[in-house]
């Protein structure tokens, strides 16, 4: 028996398997799930350096005095919640 070396399914064997998609579908699959995880970690670092940003301008504004500690924790309190 002859197995082929056409990566399109042409024959007995294709790209890593014996079926029409062989590994093209493995690889398209792979593709999707790793651009997947990419769009959460980036998503999830936006939100951190929004987060970041935010109680930076808070701690300026305690150290500089234009607001009390009890507003500076409450008010970091409700930027850690989001």
């Amino acid at each position: 028996m002859m197995y082929g070396n056409d990566w399109f399914g042409n024959h007995n064997m294709s790209f890593w398997g014996s079926n029409a998609f062989g590994g093209w579908f493995y690889l398209i699959i792979l593709v999707v799930v790793l651009t997947i995880v990419a769009l959460i970690l980036l998503s999830s670092r936006r939100k951190n350096s929004n987060g970041n940003q935010a109680i930076n301008t808070l701690k300026a504004l305690y150290v500089e005095g234009k607001i009390t500690e009890e507003e500076y924790l409450k008010r970091k309190n409700v930027i850690e919640r989001r």
